[in-house]
């Protein structure tokens, strides 16, 4: 990798809007010449430690519907297929992320782990909490289902994730998506265009 521009990525797995806008980062990425580091975070924990609390906010059932109508436009903007109601969410992330961990301490480029995991959840009815399915998921991606499911499981992954969190809070994340550049925030997969613009005005 070359001199450019560093994207720390923070996201959980399960998450659609990171499946819809993977492929879009990797892209913006590759224009600018920027490299994207990947750091699966608890969300659950994050949102304990800054509001007390780790429950999802009520939310109206117009501001549900909205929600869905909103990913369903982001969808179709990308080309990319996405299940409404998915057999397996909500579901833990917490094995796929430390997976994708897994891989980066072992070298490999996350980011097509990434989407695939995703994907499996929105689009595919894939259970990502489930080990023989990570397994196969990896394998998929041309990566070592085992060995990334083993080291999944070892103890200086799973601090390493509860380090990505810690670091996403000291850094002022609040949310994911998250995309930092020189220390600013994008929060969500929609900041993507004012991301894009920082790295080629940069």
């Amino acid at each position: 990798m070359s001199d450019g521009a560093k994207i720390d990525f923070y996201f959980c797995v399960n998450s659609p809007w990171i499946y819809l806008g993977q492929k879009r980062l990797e892209g913006i990425a590759k224009n600018a010449n920027a490299e994207i580091r990947y750091f699966p975070v608890d969300l659950r924990e994050m949102m304990l430690r800054l509001i007390g609390h780790d429950d999802p906010p009520e939310r109206s059932e117009l501001h549900r519907a909205y929600g869905k109508l909103e990913m369903r436009r982001w969808s179709e903007r990308y080309g990319l297929p996405l299940s409404e109601k998915p057999k397996y969410y909500p579901v833990s992330q917490k094995r796929a992320a430390c997976m994708v961990a897994a891989a980066d301490r072992l070298g490999a480029d996350p980011g097509a782990l990434v989407f695939a995991l995703a994907r499996a959840c929105w689009a595919e009815d894939r259970d990502i909490n489930d080990w023989k399915t990570l397994a196969a998921i990896a394998e998929d991606c041309g990566l070592p289902g085992d060995v990334l499911t083993n080291a999944a499981q070892d103890q200086a992954v799973l601090e390493e994730f509860e380090d990505n969190t810690n670091r996403a809070l000291d850094r002022g994340v609040f949310g994911i998506p998250s995309y930092v550049v020189n220390g600013e925030i994008f929060w969500g997969q929609d900041r993507l265009e004012f991301l894009e613009h920082r790295l080629q005005s940069a």
